[in-house]
């Protein structure tokens, strides 16, 4: 069985590899993240099917590993079968270059290693390693130049298009989307992702960036290839460490790779609206977001200065969850009472005396357009604003 990596390169190593130890072979990289996996009819203990579903090993795994010193291993090291971790006995294969390991190459023992055929697997390991070195140092060089591609600098993001074209495999004036990601509970650390999942022309940020991945596009107002990366970057978290769920936003279409910084700045903001929306299914989309646009044309003081007042502060900080529910669901309704009572479960009288509270409690008028237009959006932005 062939696994579906993304670089064919390697995925021939490991099909080679697999090929004269006849046993089941994983490459990942230093960071334990999937590469390309190729299986015989051998069995498979739960750590290798685990690292195929989820493109990456636990941190217990990678601490367990680690400790029989493969980072430094200069040839193969054995790992003895440990029933308790549900991990069968596998021949490690430090994948080097120039004295720098940059991944792993495991063949689960059913059998062990024809002597005869280690001179050709130590060649394999070394090809895979000038490989991954090549295209770790192309994707470095590249993540760094995202960040000046986003910078609020006209000239430099010019500079880095016309640099990343250099060695990208597309020209500057193709159309892009930006994807970022954000976790659920506000943090804005970076996400890491296996960008081994990713296809090799998607542009990811490293550093403070690595939430980022720049996306060129099959047409210039099609959305479906950054949909496509955003989905596989949320795929590529399932299964981790992590517990903080993550969600996606994706910036709207610009027509070269210069304009990036416009995709990534409504990138950001639809995933910060995520963030507030769990529940919702796929990433969200700045041609989508409607009203929440409104998140990118101040800065959040700014931004909560204009849209609220005494009353509606009052009616937040007084009104309890009660009140600001309905208010909101009122306004959602477009102010039918009818809708608004459904919705929330409750008989139209009661309706009439929270609205009654809600207007005491604001001092708006709640038959004034002008006056629900301004609570409406008070609701709406306020809990969103960092």
């Amino acid at each position: 069985m062939r696994g579906s990596a993304m670089v064919p390169d390697l995925q021939d190593l490991v099909d080679d590899a697999a090929r004269i130890t006849e046993m089941a072979v994983t490459l990942e990289d230093r960071e334990f993240n999937l590469v390309a996996f190729c299986s015989h009819q051998s069995v498979a203990d739960e750590v290798r099917r685990d690292s195929i579903l989820t493109r990456r090993s636990t941190s217990q795994v990678r601490r367990y590993y680690e400790s029989f010193g493969i980072a430094r291993a200069d040839g193969p090291v054995h790992i003895p079968a440990d029933p308790e971790r549900h991990l069968f006995g596998r021949v490690c294969v430090p994948v080097r270059w120039q004295s720098v390991t940059y991944g792993y190459l495991w063949l689960v023992e059913d059998h062990a290693v024809d002597p005869a055929v280690l001179p050709e697997l130590l060649d394999l390991a070394n090809r895979a390693g000038m490989e991954l070195a090549r295209h770790s140092r192309l994707r470095d060089d590249l993540g760094w130049k995202v960040g000046e591609l986003l910078s609020t600098y006209p000239e430099t993001r010019a500079t880095a298009a016309r640099e990343i074209a250099e060695s990208w495999a597309r020209t500057e004036a193709t159309p892009v989307a930006v994807v970022v990601l954000r976790s659920v509970g506000g943090e804005q650390a970076p996400v890491p992702v296996n960008a081994w999942r990713l296809p090799r022309t998607v542009l990811v940020g490293t550093a403070e960036l690595g939430s980022t991945f720049i996306v060129p596009l099959g047409a210039a107002e099609d959305l479906a290839q950054a949909r496509a990366v955003a989905r596989a970057a949320l795929a590529a978290l399932r299964g981790t460490a992590s517990d903080e769920p993550v969600v996606a936003g994706i910036g709207g279409p610009v027509g070269t790779l210069a304009e990036a910084r416009d995709s990534w700045l409504q990138a950001r903001i639809a995933a910060r609206v995520g963030a507030y929306e769990p529940g919702a299914s796929g990433p969200l989309e700045w041609p989508d977001l409607g009203v929440y646009r409104l998140l990118g044309v101040a800065a959040d003081p700014r931004l909560r200065q204009a849209v609220t007042r005494p009353g509606i502060e009052r009616l937040l900080r007084e009104g309890g969850d009660e009140l600001v529910r309905t208010a909101l669901t009122y306004l959602d309704e477009a102010g039918s009472a009818q809708r608004a009572a459904q919705a929330l479960g409750i008989h139209r009288q009661t309706l009439y005396h929270r609205l009654e509270r809600i207007e005491k409690l604001t001092g708006l008028d709640l038959d004034s357009g002008r006056d629900r237009l301004g609570l409406h959006l008070a609701l709406t932005l306020l809990p969103r604003l960092d």
